[in-house]
């Protein structure tokens, strides 16, 4: 029994603690952030649509958080970098794709959710590819996210990164 309460005490910790993460990202220098909760997903989830727009809203529904963060410091820039290089790295993320074009270099990472075409977590990185620029993106969605449908949710929302975003995820189909 005390295993039990010591398991679920640490699973609740960590959880707090990767939120207190992204807050310490969200109040850098210099950094913008941007973050939409569960209750506005749950809320755009219960309008009435018709057709793929209310598949689309069902999948909506789904998501948990959206945080987008984004810098032009450079300082701010590698602070967001080692965060998300951490962020990964402690929760196991698999690297879905890596693209450079444009100079820039975009990763996607991901955390599998119960079937092939589920994720739990989606993180997108935006860095200038060749380091003479501070541009830097960093988007993380969490929720019961289907690949089929991210693209769609992130086109509609004007997401930075959204062609490369449409791209990863037919790459999955």
């Amino acid at each position: 029994m005390k295993k039990i309460l010591y398991i679920a005490l640490f699973l609740a910790s960590a959880g707090t603690a990767i939120a207190q993460n992204f807050d310490q990202v969200g109040n850098l220098d210099h950094v913008t952030e941007t973050r939409v909760t569960s209750a506005m997903f749950k809320m755009i989830a219960g309008l009435k649509k018709d057709g793929d727009e209310a598949e689309l809203l069902k999948t909506v529904g789904n998501l948990k958080d959206l945080r987008v963060y984004t810098t032009d410091d450079k300082g701010s820039a590698a602070k967001i970098k080692a965060f998300t290089e951490r962020f990964i790295s402690g929760n196991k993320m698999e690297l879905l794709m890596s693209v450079k074009e444009d100079g820039q270099k975009f990763t996607f990472h991901m955390r599998k959710g119960n079937t092939d075409t589920k994720i739990k977590d989606l993180v997108m990185f935006i860095e200038d590819a060749d380091g003479t620029m501070a541009d830097t993106v960093l988007l993380v969605i969490s929720g019961d996210l289907d690949l089929n449908q991210i693209a769609q949710i992130t086109e509609k929302m004007n997401v930075p990164g959204q062609k490369q975003i449409e791209n990863a995820t037919k790459k999955n189909k």
